[in-house]
């Protein structure tokens, strides 16, 4: 498999040919990642899908500006869907 990443939900470059793999995608870049390349970070219910690059990037931002990383997944979040009330 190769290791390039595509955006805007391409796939190309993710797969070879006859290869199968589930991909997400990055909710810090929006970058389209294999499965194996993608960590779920939760905090307050909330959870988002971020590359492994990307987690690099918020831990080391986070041990420079004291940050806390739980507010910051809260807001890359994907949007939990409403159920209709009956």
């Amino acid at each position: 498999m190769t290791r390039s990443s595509t955006l805007k939900g391409e796939l190309k470059g993710l797969v070879e040919v006859g290869e199968a793999a589930l991909a997400l995608t990055c909710n810090f870049r929006f970058e389209v990642r294999s499965e194996d390349e993608v960590v779920e970070l939760v905090a307050d219910h909330h959870t988002a899908h971020v590359c492994v690059d990307c987690l690099t990037l918020l831990t080391v931002h986070r041990r420079v500006h004291h940050m806390k990383v739980e507010k910051v997944i809260v807001e890359m979040a994907e949007p939990i869907p409403v159920l209709a009330e009956a």
